[in-house]
């Protein structure tokens, strides 16, 4: 970075750093101490842990400060045998001593510039919350809608053989149905389906000089999907979580019987993965003339046609890469990027900029066998050297581009099933409120930056957590390397480019690169999740949360968790006539328990009393209760706060 960039970074992105070597020396005595014992009692009782990342990044202060002290040690043992030598006139011997504290004294000044550099590095990665950067987007600037329906999911999925994720009975149709029209409408703030999806339209024309007008008849839309685990040709669905089915069914009724686009007009797909059998026979068989493009033409499927010339060009001087794109996405009036959320083994996290890696392909390869490891993974954090920020991101170019970002009606981050690396492992979360449950969620936005940042909120502060990553997905921590946001800070701010880069991916006029993409920002913390437009503190991200229909009900934003609750249990699950709960708690305290319906209503108070530390288990008769859907929410109020845990239990 050049000094204005070095300065503003400092100034709006990291934590201000007092001037001078006293500061530098005390932070690296107490980084030194923290960082051992920390990785001491991590790592002793679980020798694996030491490749974790949280601990790769103690390691070297840890390592630094006992070096440093065994320097010091030296070197004045070093000093007092040489004026001992020197008064008996042993000038041998002396001249030894000296050699040993010359060298001491050198690993020491070594060791403490290195540790002051640690020191300062470790500093500027810690981001500061609620500091927005770049101008937000959008028909609702900076607008993300977080719709949560615990209901959309079975939590007792075994994700096995006969019983996968994506099965009917593990996805329910009619609810992620009703949460993409209830994100839809509370996006915009229309008073139905129908307008809402018609001020999108008219804020994406007006934007792209076509005038205050809605969707128009003939024009063709495409639908990026991620299916990233089926192959060119992939008929077969597994435990490897893709495309939510019910959702792309959901995404294509809305299009078709709401906005009235004809079918011919949709294309849908991930242009070089297959468009297996359980997505075809929801979608095609409602709806048979819209075109499903994949890596292949077998089975009724269209393979993907691609441009006859390179239309998408990578900004890095160093490395420049052209590329193609699918011809759906050039004849195409409006894009909607619809990714998976998940954590990825190279990128760090996978979101809605990223799912265009599924777009572009290399010069010699064809729809059968497209592949982007070996030209476009090499920006990515998944190596230490990249591991920083700064330095040239290609995703980027995939936000800035006019027929990809530039084109992107509304992003729909598919999150009702997260997964956890490039394979898409299928995970329950740890954070509040999903509290050991599936995610069951929905991202919406017009701001592709916003909702990048979002996303990277949740996966961050899902996998920093050391207890939740131990229980739910241990070993794989891509999410918290540093320089995974370095491309969501970029796309906010042309002053976080690296120096020589300018991001201009269609080559249109290289004296008029592009600005800022969207708002970038960190909520304030995980419980409450909140960002500036919330708070009213500034022009940042704005964090809407719908839960079941509503907005998201106090049970549910308050809740929090300081683990002196260990677990909660519900049997049998779904229940009839009774239900049996079970509870453990570490610490003494004031347990309430408390059951709420799906809409946030209470339904009952069935505990308040002190307990001493351990495991109960209490019986309800749920007979008066309707059918459906309940919240039981346990609270504990013990010496180190107020912790609260959810379990989702249905009634039959």
């Amino acid at each position: 970075m050049n000094i204005f960039r070095e300065t503003l970074f400092a100034k709006r992105h990291l934590k201000k750093m007092p001037e001078g070597k006293l500061y530098l020396r005390i932070s690296f005595f107490f980084l030194g101490i923290a960082s051992t014992v920390w990785f001491l009692i991590r790592v002793i009782p679980k020798p694996s842990r030491a490749g974790y990342p949280c601990m790769r990044a103690a390691a070297p202060f840890m390592s630094g400060f006992i070096i440093y002290l065994i320097s010091i040690t030296g070197s004045v043992f070093a000093f007092r045998k040489l004026g001992k030598k020197l008064l008996s006139a042993k000038y041998i011997a002396a001249f030894g001593f000296l050699a040993i504290a010359a060298a001491s004294v050198f690993i020491t000044g070594s060791v403490n510039n290195t540790s002051s550099n640690a020191a300062t590095l470790a500093i500027k990665q810690s981001l500061i919350a609620n500091d927005p950067i770049g101008v937000a987007t959008g028909l609702k600037p900076g607008r993300v809608v977080w719709v949560y329906d615990p209901g959309a999911t079975n939590e007792n999925c075994s994700n096995s053989s006969g019983d996968y994720w994506y099965q009917d009975d593990n996805t329910n149709q009619d609810t992620v149905r009703k949460m993409l029209a209830d994100g839809i409408i509370r996006y915009s703030e229309a008073d139905n389906l129908a307008n809402a999806w018609n001020d999108l339209f008219e804020y994406f024309n007006v934007q792209h000089s076509k005038g205050n007008v809605g969707y128009s008849a003939g024009e063709k839309i495409v639908i990026k999907l991620n299916m990233t685990n089926m192959g060119s040709s992939g008929r077969t669905l597994t435990s490897l979580m893709n495309s939510t089915p019910q959702l792309v069914l959901a995404i294509l009724e809305e299009l078709i019987d709401s906005v009235g686009v004809a079918q011919a007009d949709i294309t849908i797909g991930d242009p070089y993965r297959g468009f297996g059998d359980f997505y075809w026979d929801k979608c095609h068989g409602k709806y048979p003339d819209v075109h499903y493009i994949e890596g292949s033409d077998t089975d009724g499927r269209q393979i993907t046609q691609i441009s006859a010339d390179d239309v998408f060009f990578t900004s890095d001087v160093d490395n420049p890469f052209a590329s193609r794109l699918p011809q759906a996405y050039l004849d195409a009036a409006y894009l909607i990027n619809m990714p998976c959320m998940k954590s990825h083994n190279s990128a760090g996290i996978t979101l809605a900029a990223k799912n265009h890696q599924g777009s572009v392909i290399a010069p010699s390869q064809n729809a059968t066998n497209q592949y982007m490891g070996d030209d476009l993974h090499y920006c990515f954090p998944d190596v230490p050297e990249n591991q920083v920020l700064g330095i040239y991101r290609h995703i980027v170019d995939y936000i800035a581009h006019s027929k990809l970002g530039g084109n992107t009606l509304v992003y729909i981050v598919d999150a009702i099933w997260s997964g956890r690396n490039w394979n898409g492992y299928v995970d329950k979360w740890g954070m509040p409120p999903f509290n050991g449950d599936y995610t069951s969620s929905l991202f919406i936005s017009q701001d592709p930056v916003a909702i990048e940042s979002v996303g990277y909120d949740f996966l961050y502060n899902e996998y920093n957590n050391t207890d939740y990553r131990d229980t739910y997905h241990e070993g794989d921590d891509f999410p918290l390397w540093v320089g995974v946001d370095d491309y969501i800070l970029q796309a906010a701010d042309p002053a976080y480019w690296p120096s020589g880069i300018e991001y201009d991916p269609d080559h249109a006029d290289h004296n008029s690169p592009v600005g800022s993409l969207g708002v970038y920002e960190h909520w304030n913390n995980i419980s409450d999740k909140q960002y500036t437009r919330n708070l009213g503190t500034g022009d940042g991200i704005e964090l809407v949360s719908v839960f079941a229909g509503g907005e998201e009900p106090n049970f549910i934003r308050n809740t929090r968790n300081n683990n002196s609750i260990a677990s909660i249990y519900s049997y049998p699950n779904p229940a009839e006539d009774v239900v049996f709960f079970e509870y453990s708690i570490d610490t003494p305290g004031d347990v309430y328990i408390e059951v709420f319906a799906i809409d946030g209503k209470k339904a009952a108070c069935l505990q308040d009393q002190k307990k001493s530390a351990g495991t109960y288990q209490f019986r309800w008769n749920v007979e008066h209760l309707q059918s459906g859907s309940y919240i039981l929410r346990v609270s504990h109020t013990s010496a180190a706060g107020v912790s609260t845990l959810l379990k989702k239990f249905e009634v039959l």
